[in-house]
């Protein structure tokens, strides 16, 4: 079963970060693989969400339960699907005018075939998660910054 841990400290607020991570609607938009996200139920505890992951010619969907501790944990659980186990654990600390991002996963999918495929492409997926949340982490807070600056007329 892989397992792999990226940390970054990076020039956001927890909170910030917390909330790109939360917002599991955009995936979509920026997470690598990641082509479908819809949201089944929403609280200000947690997610259920049916998420659609492709790489090369395998498509898959599958549900995780999300839970949210804002704005210092980020769990996510697969629930139904082709995983026999999917855990994510992002933890947000206040490192000053920063913030140190921990990020966890580990997975196995039930199908011999698409575990090893998985598995071959596995830490290139994990580093390539941590960059698209950071990248999407400053996407937004520019377009905030605009806004404050510019506010509509």
């Amino acid at each position: 079963m892989p397992r792999h841990e990226e940390q970054a400290t990076l020039a956001y607020s927890a909170d910030e970060l917390f909330t790109v991570v939360a917002n599991v609607r955009d995936y979509p938009t920026f997470v690598p693989w990641c082509s479908g996200a819809r949201v089944l139920r929403e609280d200000q505890g947690g997610v259920v969400v049916d998420l659609v992951i492709g790489f090369g010619p395998f498509q898959e969907s599958f549900r995780s339960e999300v839970t949210l501790e804002r704005p210092r944990e980020v769990n996510v659980r697969a629930v139904e699907g082709p995983l026999e186990h999917l855990t994510n654990t992002w933890t947000f600390t206040p490192a000053g005018d920063k913030t140190h991002v921990d990020f966890v996963i580990d997975f196995q999918f039930k199908s011999h075939l698409l575990d090893h495929v998985a598995n071959q492409m596995f830490y290139e997926a994990a580093t390539r998660m941590m960059g698209a949340f950071e990248s999407r982490a400053h996407l937004l807070h520019m377009m905030q910054q605009r806004r404050a600056q510019h506010p509509p007329a």
